[in-house]
């Protein structure tokens, strides 16, 4: 059942398979979470957090085009909509609660990222003529044209993870190239040769490669360019990179994951676009994704909290037709937990509540109102606990006694 918020209107995907500002410390890379999707046709995308392995999905967004990246710490997801007719930046906790608009203007605003630290968030804007790079406090003031000297359109930045660079896409060389500025706006390097299309991808957790795309060999594969931190930066960027996945499709984008031993990508060689794993020193790949709609990677959850939380789902009584108030525990080692309820008539889902990312506690008894319907037949609710960091509990189940 669909949520109305002030930037979007969110979905919680139970039936489909926050916390304080990070910290300095948050930057320190974490075990691998969930890859965040787009996914859908072309400017008709929904936004998904989705389990590496299992391909489960937790719908966070839908509308047009989808640009989100995980904070440092992996509780956040700043995002893009254009719920309000052009595009703005929001951020919301990476279960899809807790929405909050950071830019309001008539201009359009998209691709946000964070800094190392999670203080700062990079993303573009039109606001003042062409595109250019801008940065605001993760609170969304103090927002800062830092290429505003420059003539051509920037895009896509992406912040590294020591804080030094922010990788752009501009069209400075009448083609998309990518290159390397500092967070003052300042050009520093280019990546590659510009008499190719190039595509920032990622960075490495540890900052000394990036993952780009390219048809440097025809077609769009997946390239990697490693900094030695030795010779000058651009002698290195402008060194022949060493190919990561090569075939007859078109592949991009390419995201690290937080422990720098695996790459997940998305590739149309099945004919849509789907997501698919390797290591990141190569060999096989394995596909996450199968259906026919676009399947796009766009970030890796960086994560630190690895403790799932609790629920317990508790029998509940109410009459058909009326406000049924579902009875449920639920807890978690940080203290808050939003909770999703799926109510049940027989096998068939005939409802869906999502209660907000709040203090829950242990062997505390918590309620939900469903605004049921006049069903004749058996009915239960099973509930399900996330996180800050979007962990996800064992699904419990229990009946609604009716009269």
């Amino acid at each position: 059942m669909p949520r109305a918020a002030l930037c979007f209107i969110a979905l919680a995907a139970a039936l489909a398979s926050g916390g304080a500002a990070p910290t300095a410390t948050s930057a320190i890379p974490g075990v691998n979470g969930h890859l965040l999707v787009a996914s859908g046709q072309r400017h008709q995308m929904a936004l998904f957090a989705m389990q590496p392995r299992s391909g489960d999905r937790l719908l966070l967004n839908y509308g047009t085009d989808q640009g989100a990246s995980y904070s440092p710490d992996g509780t956040k997801i700043a995002f893009m909509n254009n719920y309000d007719g052009d595009y703005e930046i929001c951020v919301m906790n990476a279960d899809g609660t807790g929405i909050k608009q950071l830019t309001k203007n008539s201009a359009t605003d998209t691709y946000p990222t964070w800094s190392s630290d999670g203080t700062k968030i990079a993303f573009v804007s039109n606001r003042d003529g062409d595109f250019d790079i801008w940065v605001m406090n993760a609170d969304g003031s103090e927002q800062t044209n830092i290429t505003s000297d420059d003539p051509w359109n920037d895009d896509a930045p992406q912040w590294s993870p020591d804080g030094r660079w922010i990788a752009i896409e501009t069209d400075r060389y009448n083609g998309v190239s990518a290159e390397l500025i500092t967070p003052d706006g300042t050009t520093q390097a280019t990546i590659g040769s510009v008499q190719y299309a190039t595509w920032f991808d990622s960075w490495s957790p540890d900052g000394k490669s990036l993952l780009v795309d390219s048809n440097r060999g025809g077609d769009y594969d997946i390239y990697r360019y490693d900094i030695s931190g030795h010779a000058p930066l651009q002698w290195d960027l402008a060194q022949p990179p060493k190919i990561v996945s090569d075939d007859n499709a078109v592949e991009g984008p390419a995201i690290w994951s937080p422990d720098g031993k695996q790459i997940a990508l998305s590739s149309n060689r099945d004919g849509d676009f789907e997501v698919y794993v390797m290591n990141a020193d190569g060999g096989p790949q394995r596909q996450v994704t199968h259906n026919t709609v676009d399947d796009v990677v766009l970030d890796w959850q960086s994560l630190h909290d690895l403790r799932a939380p609790t629920v317990k789902a508790l029998t509940s009584r109410g009459t058909p037709g009326k406000a049924i108030t579902l009875r449920f525990k639920a807890s978690d080692d940080s203290g808050r937990a939003s909770v999703g309820i799926t109510v049940f008539l027989g096998k068939r889902p005939v409802g869906y509540i999502h209660t907000p990312l709040k203090p829950r506690n242990a062997g505390h008894a918590y309620t939900a109102t469903w605004h049921s319907y006049r069903f004749k037949g058996s009915l239960r609710f099973c509930a399900e606990a996330y996180d800050p960091s979007d962990n996800e509990s064992a699904r419990s189940c229990a009946p609604i006694v009716t009269s």
